[in-house]
């Protein structure tokens, strides 16, 4: 989990209990916009990997599976030719 996510979490459990102030209503939606960039590159990375396995190209499904890994625990991937 990225500490986005947990203070997504965390927003979202304090709009529940009262409102947001102006700051943490732009701080949430700030960690709305990250998480689906996040949800999107790695849906991207997935339907690579999927294809990559149709395909048998197992070169291509390392490179992706790895992208994914670092996606999945960085928040962020290299740059990709």
């Amino acid at each position: 989990m990225l500490p986005v996510h947990e203070r997504l979490a965390e927003l979202y459990t304090l709009s529940r209990k009262r409102p947001l102030t102006h700051a943490e209503d732009a701080e949430l939606q700030q960690c709305l916009q990250a998480n689906a960039k996040y949800c999107w590159e790695m849906a991207c990375l997935n339907n690579a990997a999927l294809l990559a396995a149709a395909v048998n190209d197992t070169l291509w499904l390392q490179d992706t599976t790895a992208l994914m890994n670092e996606l999945r625990f960085t928040g962020r991937t290299a740059k990709r030719n």
